[in-house]
Protein backbone atom coordinates (compact mmCIF):
# COMPACT_ATOMS: atom_id res chain seq x y z
CA UNK A 1 0.00 0.00 0.00
CA UNK A 2 1.16 3.67 -0.51
CA UNK A 3 0.17 6.57 2.11
CA UNK A 4 -1.98 9.06 0.60
CA UNK A 5 -2.52 12.72 1.97
CA UNK A 6 -6.02 13.48 1.05
CA UNK A 7 -5.83 16.52 2.47
CA UNK A 8 -2.64 18.05 1.07
CA UNK A 9 -1.44 15.90 -1.82
CA UNK A 10 -1.07 12.15 -2.90
CA UNK A 11 2.30 10.63 -2.69
CA UNK A 12 3.10 7.13 -3.94
CA UNK A 13 5.69 6.01 -1.41
CA UNK A 14 4.99 2.93 0.70
CA UNK A 15 5.77 3.95 4.48
CA UNK A 16 6.50 1.93 7.45
CA UNK A 17 5.32 2.56 10.73
CA UNK A 18 6.83 0.89 13.84
CA UNK A 19 4.25 2.18 17.24
CA UNK A 20 5.54 1.62 21.06
CA UNK A 21 3.44 1.64 23.37
CA UNK A 22 4.55 2.53 27.16
CA UNK A 23 5.32 -1.33 27.89
CA UNK A 24 7.65 -1.57 24.95
CA UNK A 25 5.32 -3.74 22.85
CA UNK A 26 5.33 -2.84 19.10
CA UNK A 27 3.27 -3.00 16.03
CA UNK A 28 4.65 -2.54 13.41
CA UNK A 29 2.62 -1.46 10.03
CA UNK A 30 1.97 0.33 6.56
CA UNK A 31 0.89 3.87 6.84
CA UNK A 32 -2.87 4.47 4.78
CA UNK A 33 -2.94 7.74 5.12
CA UNK A 34 -0.49 11.02 6.37
CA UNK A 35 -1.68 13.95 7.24
CA UNK A 36 -0.21 17.14 9.46
CA UNK A 37 -2.82 16.09 12.19
CA UNK A 38 -2.13 12.07 12.28
CA UNK A 39 -1.71 9.15 10.61
CA UNK A 40 -3.80 5.84 9.77
CA UNK A 41 -1.66 2.43 9.93
CA UNK A 42 -3.08 -0.94 8.86
CA UNK A 43 -1.38 -3.34 11.25
CA UNK A 44 0.22 -6.60 10.42
CA UNK A 45 -1.12 -8.26 14.13
CA UNK A 46 -3.37 -6.99 16.77
CA UNK A 47 -1.91 -4.40 18.48
CA UNK A 48 -0.82 -3.72 22.64
CA UNK A 49 -2.40 -0.29 22.87
CA UNK A 50 -5.43 1.10 23.15
CA UNK A 51 -7.96 4.15 22.42
CA UNK A 52 -6.40 7.09 24.29
CA UNK A 53 -2.93 5.52 25.04
CA UNK A 54 0.11 7.65 24.26
CA UNK A 55 2.48 6.12 21.90
CA UNK A 56 6.05 6.35 19.99
CA UNK A 57 6.14 6.21 16.45
CA UNK A 58 8.83 5.47 14.13
CA UNK A 59 8.44 6.76 10.66
CA UNK A 60 10.28 5.48 7.17
CA UNK A 61 8.79 7.88 4.81
CA UNK A 62 11.88 6.48 2.34
CA UNK A 63 13.37 3.12 1.79
CA UNK A 64 17.18 3.34 3.17
CA UNK A 65 16.23 6.74 4.61
CA UNK A 66 16.66 7.23 8.76
CA UNK A 67 12.86 6.63 10.44
CA UNK A 68 11.95 9.78 11.82
CA UNK A 69 10.38 9.53 15.86
CA UNK A 70 7.05 11.35 16.57
CA UNK A 71 4.60 10.88 19.66
CA UNK A 72 0.86 10.54 19.19
CA UNK A 73 -2.19 9.44 20.81
CA UNK A 74 -4.29 6.55 19.78
CA UNK A 75 -7.46 7.52 18.50
CA UNK A 76 -8.91 4.24 17.29
CA UNK A 77 -8.38 0.92 16.54
CA UNK A 78 -10.75 -1.42 14.67
CA UNK A 79 -10.73 -4.43 12.90
CA UNK A 80 -13.61 -3.90 10.05
CA UNK A 81 -11.61 -6.18 7.19
CA UNK A 82 -10.24 -9.16 9.14
CA UNK A 83 -7.04 -6.26 9.08
CA UNK A 84 -6.18 -4.42 12.27
CA UNK A 85 -6.16 -0.64 11.53
CA UNK A 86 -5.11 2.40 13.69
CA UNK A 87 -5.61 6.28 13.82
CA UNK A 88 -2.96 7.67 15.76
CA UNK A 89 -2.86 11.99 16.28
CA UNK A 90 0.77 13.41 16.38
CA UNK A 91 1.34 15.00 20.04
CA UNK A 92 4.67 15.80 18.65
CA UNK A 93 5.69 19.48 19.33
CA UNK A 94 6.72 21.98 16.21
CA UNK A 95 10.28 20.98 16.16
CA UNK A 96 9.66 17.53 16.37
CA UNK A 97 7.46 17.51 13.48
CA UNK A 98 10.08 19.23 11.10
CA UNK A 99 10.83 16.24 8.83
CA UNK A 100 7.09 15.41 9.14
CA UNK A 101 6.45 18.67 7.54
CA UNK A 102 8.85 18.93 5.12
CA UNK A 103 7.41 14.96 3.54
CA UNK A 104 4.39 15.92 3.97
CA UNK A 105 5.01 19.14 1.24
CA UNK A 106 7.02 17.00 -0.91
CA UNK A 107 4.44 14.05 -1.10
CA UNK A 108 1.54 16.87 -2.24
Amino acid sequence: MTAMNAAEGHSERTVMVWIENREGAIARGVAESVTSSGVCVRLADAPAFEVGHDVSLRICFERGTPTVALGARVRFVRNTTGTPECGLEWTALAPQRAALDAWISTAA
